[in-house]
C-alpha cells in the first residue's frame, strides 16, 4: 500500500554506482481507477480481449517486460504503465539500474490480472526497505548490566583469598570503567545532537576504548555517514564488528547492512542474513523486518514465505510500523496464500501503524472505513484518515479526499474542495488526480 515518494530521487545517484535489488512493497487492485477502461488508452490482446493496466511505481526506468504485455511501456514520471493480457500469471521486469525482478501475481492474491481493471504495483529499493538508522545518539542498544553484588558473593565464596581480592579489584575497575564509559557516551551524545561531530567522535572514541559497545557502534555510524570524518566504510565495518562481538544488536544489524550493500566489504546476501538473524533473535524489530524480504525472495537464505510471514509478524508485534502495514496488506489480499484473507486483521494492523502516523496505513485504513471491510462502514471516519494521510503527503489519500468532496461522501459536497485536493494530488504525481482535475475544471 505504500506510495513511492518523489522526495527520494537522490537514490538514482547511488543506484548508478552499484546495482541493487527491488522488492514488491504492494500489489493492489484499484477498483476506482478507471484508467484501463479509458477508450483513449485501452489496449486489447491478439484475441480482442481487453488488457489489465498495471501501474508500476518505481524510481528507475523499466527497460523490458518479458512477457504478457501489449504495446510499449508508457512512462509518466515515477509511474510506468504496462498493459498486461488477462491470462498472464507472472511477468519479469528489467530495469536500467536494478537487477531484473519476477512478479508472480499469485504471491499477492491474484491468479492473474483482470482485463479492464487497473492495478498498482509499488516497488521499493533495498535502501528504502532498510530505512535510515537514525542518529548515532539514538540508534544503539543499552550497555550490558554488570551485577557487582553477584560477583562479590562469588568472590567471598572463593577459597583463594588472593584471587578473591584480585577479582574484587578487577570487578571494581570494570565497574568504574563502565560508569566512566557511560558518562563519556552521554557527553558524546550531547555533542552529537548539537552537531559538534568532531567533539562527539573524540568522546565516543574514549568510551569505545573502555569497551562501550554503544560508542563503538556510534563511531561506525559516523564513519558510514561521514559525520566529523570522511566516509570510510571499512572503518565503519571495523567499529560495527567491535560492537557486534559484544553482542550489541545495532552492531550486528549494521554489519549485516554493510554486507547487503557491499560497503567496505564484498556484497554477500548470505552474510547479511546471518548478521541480521543474530540481531533479530535479540528482538531487534528492524532486523526482523529485513529478514522478511530475505526469506520472501531467497536473498541469502532459502526462499520460505512462511518464515517471512513469521518475521514480519514478530516485527509488527514490536510496533514496527512498516511491518504492521505490510502484514495488514497481506491480510487484506491473502498475500497469495501466505495467510488467510481477513479484513478484521487487516484493520487491526493498519490501525496500529496508523496510530504511529504511518501515512500508507492511514490511507488504507480510510479505504476500509469507506468500504466497510473489517469494520462498520463510516464515511466520516474514512475522511478523517484520508485527511491525516494527505497531510503527510500520501497522494492516494489526496485523490480519495477529492472524491469524497466531489460526491459528498462523509463531508458536505464541495467542488472547490474537490478541486483543491485534486490539484494537490496532481502536484504529488497522482495520475488519477490529473484527469479528475481536468474534468472538473471544464
Amino acid at each position: 500500500m505504500n506510495k513511492l515518494k518523489l522526495t527520494i530521487l537522490f537514490l538514482f545517484m547511488s543506484l548508478a554506482a552499484s546495482a541493487q535489488r527491488l522488492a514488491v512493497e504492494s500489489l493492489k487492485l484499484r477498483p476506482n481507477d478507471l484508467s484501463a477502461r479509458n477508450v483513449k488508452n485501452q489496449r486489447h490482446d491478439l484475441n480482442g480481449k481487453p488488457c489489465a493496466l498495471l501501474k508500476v511505481m518505481v524510481l528507475d526506468n523499466i527497460t523490458k517486460c518479458s512477457s504478457g504485455n501489449i504495446g510499449d511501456i508508457v512512462t509518466e514520471g515515477p509511474v510506468k504503465l504496462i498493459f498486461i493480457t488477462s491470462a498472464t500469471p507472472s511477468i519479469e521486469l528489467s530495469f536500467q539500474y536494478h537487477y531484473p525482478l519476477t512478479i508472480n501475481f499469485a504471491d499477492y492474491g491474484y491468479k492473474h490480472l483482470e482485463g479492464n481493471s487497473t492495478y498498482e504495483l509499488n516497488l521499493i529499493d533495498a535502501l528504502q526497505m532498510m530505512m535510515e538508522n537514525g542518529n548515532a545518539a539514538q540508534q544503539t542498544a543499552s550497555a550490558p548490566h554488570v551485577d557487582n553484588n553477584q560477583n562479590s558473593n562469588n568472590n567471598q565464596n572463593s577459597n583463594n583469598n588472593q584471587n578473591s581480592n584480585n577479582n574484587q579489584n578487577s570487578n571494581s575497575d570494570a565497574a568504574l570503567n563502565l560508569e566512566k564509559s557511560k558518562k563519556l557516551k552521554k557527553s558524546g551524545d550531547k555533542a552529537y545532537n548539537a552537531k559538534k561531530y568532531k567533539k562527539a567522535l573524540e568522546l565516543y572514541l574514549q568510551a569505545a576504548d573502555l569497551g562501550n559497545p554503544e560508542a563503538q557502534g556510534d563511531i561506525g555510524y559516523m564513519y558510514q555517514k561521514g559525520l566529523g570524518v570522511d566516509i570510510d566504510y571499512a572503518m565503519a565495518l571495523k567499529w560495527y564488528l567491535k560492537a557486534a562481538e559484544q553482542g550489541n544488536s545495532v552492531g550486528l544489524f549494521n554489519v549485516g547492512s554493510l554486507y547487503y550493500f557491499g560497503r567496505g566489504v564484498q556484497k554477500d546476501y548470505s552474510e547479511a542474513a546471518k548478521w541480521w538473524l543474530k540481531a533479530a533473535e535479540q528482538g531487534m524489530a528492524r532486523a526482523q523486518y529485513c529478514l522478511v524480504d530475505s526469506y520472501m525472495y531467497g536473498q541469502g537464505v532459502a526462499e520460505d514465505k512462511n518464515v517471512a510471514f513469521e518475521w514480519c509478524l514478530k516485527a509488527a508485534e514490536q510496533g514496527f510500523a512498516r511491518a504492521q502495514c505490510r502484514l495488514a496488506g497481506w491480510y487484506e489480499t491473502g498475500g497469495g496464500g501466505i495467510c488467510e484473507r481477513s479484513y478484521e486483521n487487516a484493520f487491526k494492523w493498519y490501525n496500529k501503524a496508523a496510530e504511529q502516523n504511518y501515512p500508507a496505513a492511514m490511507e488504507s485504513l480510510g479505504e476500509l472505513y469507506k468500504d466497510g471491510k473489517g469494520v462498520a462502514m463510516n464515511k466520516q471516519e474514512a475522511v478523517k484518515w484520508f485527511r491525516k494521510a494527505a497531510d503527510l503527503g500520501d497522494d492516494w489519500a489526496m485523490w480519495y479526499l477529492g472524491q469524497c468532496y466531489e460526491k459528498g461522501e462523509g463531508v458536505e459536497k464541495s467542488k472547490d474542495k474537490a478541486l483543491y485536493w485534486y490539484r494537490y494530488g496532481a502536484r504529488y504525481g497522482n495520475i488519477n488526480c490529473k484527469p479528475d482535475l481536468e474534468r472538473l475544471e471544464k
